[in-house]
């Protein structure tokens, strides 16, 4: 990978993750004006921009496939795909940061529940807070949800767990990163009897899914096909992928609150049209002249991007509820100076909170990927031990008979 895929990679990763933050804190502070057309020209500016909220989440499976699909594509006429790698690989990506923020946000929305809900916030969340279990957030807290949200059955048996709502998205990217694993066993040449299961299990997971998750597996398989195009393709100069990208964003998010009732193809057909979009320029980065400005800081918030994804709703509407009650600061504001502090501070306030909550989680991935390759190694060899060792003394005990 180039300078300028990686410097554009890491520049998408964070302003996308801003981009959903911003979405859920506009959400909670300004709600959804019923007028627009009456607002002043910077608060129109502001809630467009506070509407690319699912185009960002799209963004990010596309750079997932881009970097998890991708990747794998390109070796595997080098390299032997070893199944039991990959799952360690992307179970240390995604766990090393969901344990510790489900058990805090559990934390955190049992506090906001029993001491700073006067107003009401976690009972009736529902201009800034949307489920299909239902929205109130004190039903969406227990053994069995935190198990089914540690298994990524949030959105498909139970619910998100508390006011996680994000969480939804995480579920959609473990699938596809099992769909896309068992695709590649069930490619690639070796027992018969292991791709028929493989290519079962595929078969299984894509019926079992709920549709709209099944279908956001094309926007993911994009991602891995532009990899491939990337190496064969020398693609266009990026002024013109940039350009394509931000006409095609820009449609998708004024078109999609004007079809809001065109259901699961409604909403496949903007997906794909955001997947599209921000492919054309992702594969035509690597014609950007020199390193992107400021590429340093973008690798730097693109770091703790994950992070910042998965811890920022709890403590967001905990800090909303708290102010609240402790000093009468309303959420759900109208449009005014004092509503774009109270915005700014919740934005300042929920990413030193995700940073500081990275530097002990998501900082430690690699280290954490190494240690479960290390118990994993070691357990493989000791049963390769075990079944050798079976082997032998079933073939002396024969040798005896004999």
């Amino acid at each position: 990978m180039n300078s300028g895929t990686s410097d554009f990679l890491n520049a998408s990763r964070w302003v996308a993750a801003l981009a959903v933050v911003f979405f859920h804190v506009y959400n909670i502070s300004v709600g959804d004006p019923q007028h627009v057309q009456h607002l002043s020209l910077f608060w129109r500016g502001v809630h467009f921009f506070g509407g690319f909220g699912r185009i960002a989440v799209i963004a990010f499976f596309v750079i997932s496939g881009f970097l998890v699909g991708g990747r794998v594509i390109l070796r595997l006429p080098d390299k032997e795909f070893d199944a039991i790698d990959y799952f360690i690989h992307r179970f240390s990506r995604i766990y090393t940061v969901l344990i510790p923020a489900l058990v805090i946000g559990y934390g955190i929305d049992w506090l906001g529940i029993n001491f700073f809900d006067s107003s009401g916030i976690y009972i009736h969340p529902d201009q800034f807070y949307t489920n299909g279990f239902g929205n109130d957030i004190t039903n969406h807290l227990g053994l069995g949800i935190f198990i089914g949200n540690l298994m990524q059955l949030q959105d498909i048996i139970v619910p998100s767990l508390g006011s996680n709502g994000p969480l939804w998205s995480l579920a959609n990217e473990w699938w596809y990163y099992v769909v896309f694993g068992f695709g590649v066993v069930a490619y690639r040449p070796g027992r018969q009897l292991t791709r028929v299961i493989a290519g079962g299990a595929i078969a299984v997971m894509l019926i079992a899914l709920p549709l709209p998750i099944s279908l956001g597996f094309v926007a993911w398989g994009i991602g891995a096909g532009v990899a491939v195009l990337d190496r064969y393709w020398a693609a266009w100069p990026f002024l013109v992928g940039a350009t394509v990208a931000v006409v095609c964003l820009i449609a998708v998010r004024w078109l999609a609150p004007r079809h809001v009732g065109a259901g699961i193809a409604g909403e496949f057909i903007m997906d794909l049209g955001a997947a599209l979009g921000y492919s054309v320029a992702l594969v035509c980065a690597k014609n950007l002249k020199g390193r992107v400005k400021f590429w340093p800081l973008h690798r730097r918030l693109a770091s703790f991007s994950y992070t910042v994804y998965l811890v920022h709703f709890p403590a967001m509407v905990f800090i909303a509820a708290f102010l609240k009650d402790a000093f009468n600061v309303e959420f759900l504001r109208e449009p005014s100076v004092t509503t774009m502090i109270y915005l700014g501070i919740l934005l300042l306030l929920l990413y030193g909170y995700a940073w500081i909550f990275a530097v002990f989680t998501e900082a430690h991935t690699d280290r954490i990927r190494s240690r479960l390759s290390h118990v994993v190694s070691a357990c493989r060899q000791q049963a390769n031990f075990l079944g050798h060792h079976l082997v032998f003394d079933r073939g002396q005990r024969r040798s005896g008979q004999g």
